[in-house]
């Protein structure tokens, strides 16, 4: 017993040392994995690549499909998990010092959704984000994607700036895209995308190579339009045991500088310090932050708009009590209708097709009315701004023939939408 337990510490040891080249230190080994960092500080510096993004948010699977090993089930093959880890480490490493953005971190699968931000939203540093890495002990639980991903919206509704800057939050996605459960994860990506438009870009990274996995993830990142989807085995390089390399060892590199950065504009040669386009002899707003829209004078053009909030909740069977696990995102909302006083909002409820016809569409009425109820009771939102509609079981969104389908199919949805200017 004691020699088994000793040969075990020992393969936990020897793995740890194979994976740490991601994260800088030098080891050989017969899986040694390497990821090489750019030296971005040295692009900034030269004024030929400038800050593409403000905010950005890391969702990491952690389920238990991610304790999975990449390679035989006896090899020293790292798994999913500690892969992913390792290149989140190099991400990290890859990026600025000092590099003034705000950052988060969410997982999920042993994490409940409201729980599952484990880092931020706050102003990021290496050592935030490293510890925060290492604080995923291990993985379990179901893989409930889509809801991570709606919680990770509102994650973004509270960093400063985002709704104020377009184009400017990278959201990166770690999993292996397999065994979702509840809602539909590429349909909650696009409810993201419409919640902030092109505020936001959807960034995939794909652990493993099942097919079913691997079309999830790019029907994810498409969804975000402005992003795009890769695999780990493009971040990282990897010696095989024959001695042969396999990956590419500059891919972290090149990853980060697609995400993170972007080229800089080139500035004109006759004085225009704030590269507006505007010569500095006539610009009468000198000093214009780089992207925004000027006039013929230098001064900011004020652009119309559309701002929204995706609300998603789902109900227990026969019920129309709202779950305590929503509150949180019922306030958000709540917050948001404060925000633009002139705003109101339709709450659409559904259920699945159990029941009479006349029966579902009462219950879907009183599920909207329930959330109606709390939003006027526990946060004083006029009930004039808010319309309820019930449409029983006309639209489902999954197959009522399963558990799972019906369960996606009782819910109240909203899409709140108004038009400010900037």
């Amino acid at each position: 017993m004691r020699v088994k337990h000793f040969v075990t510490v020992l393969l936990v040891l020897f793995l740890g040392l194979a994976l740490t080249g991601c994260a800088g230190m030098s080891t050989k080994s017969t899986a040694d994995i390497t990821c090489t960092p750019k030296n971005i500080n040295a692009m900034l510096k030269s004024g030929e690549y400038q800050k593409k993004v403000d905010n950005f948010l890391i969702i990491q699977d952690a389920s238990s499909s991610m304790a999975d090993k990449l390679g035989r089930s006896f090899s020293n093959s790292p798994t999913k998990l500690t892969l992913s880890k390792e290149l989140v480490r190099a991400l990290n490493k890859n990026l600025p010092d000092n590099f003034d953005v705000n950052a988060g971190m969410r997982a999920f699968g042993p994490y409940y959704s409201e729980k599952g931000l484990i880092y931020g939203m706050t102003d990021y540093t290496k050592a935030g984000l490293d510890d925060a890495v290492l604080s995923i002990a291990g993985t379990g639980g179901i893989t409930p994607m889509a809801n991570s991903i709606i919680h990770g919206a509102y994650d973004l509704l509270d960093t400063p700036g985002l709704t104020d800057t377009p184009g400017r939050t990278a959201v990166i996605l770690f999993s292996d895209g397999l065994n979702n459960v509840s809602a539909d994860p590429v349909a909650a990506a696009a409810a993201m995308k419409d919640m902030y438009g092109n505020s936001v870009c959807i960034y995939t990274v794909l652990l493993g190579n099942d097919p079913k996995g691997k079309a999830t993830m790019e029907q994810i990142a498409a969804a975000g339009k402005c992003g795009f989807a890769t695999e780990a085995d493009n971040l990282h390089s990897r010696t095989l045991a024959d001695g042969s390399t396999v990956g590419n060892a500059g891919g972290m590199g090149d990853f980060v500088t697609d995400v993170f950065l972007e080229k800089a504009p080139k500035r004109m040669v006759d004085g225009d310090s704030d590269g507006d386009g505007v010569k500095d002899s006539i610009d009468q707003c000198p000093n214009t932050p780089r992207g925004i829209k000027v006039d013929r004078v230098g001064c900011p053009v004020a652009i119309p708009e559309k701002l929204s909030i995706t609300l998603l909740i789902e109900f227990d069977f026969d019920k129309a009590v709202v779950r305590p696990q929503y509150h949180n995102d019922i306030q958000k909302v709540a917050n948001f209708l404060k925000a633009y006083p002139k705003t109101n909002g339709v709450l659409e409820g559904h259920t699945d097709s159990i029941g009479s016809e006349d029966y579902n569409k009462g219950l879907s009425k009183r599920r909207a009315e329930s959330v109606k109820n709390y939003l006027v009771n526990k946060f004083n939102i006029n009930s004039s701004r808010i319309s309820t509609v019930g449409h029983g079981e006309s639209k489902p969104v999954a197959s009522n023939k399963t558990s799972e389908g019906r369960q996606r199919n009782r819910r109240v949805v909203a899409n709140i939408v108004t038009i400010t200017v900037k």
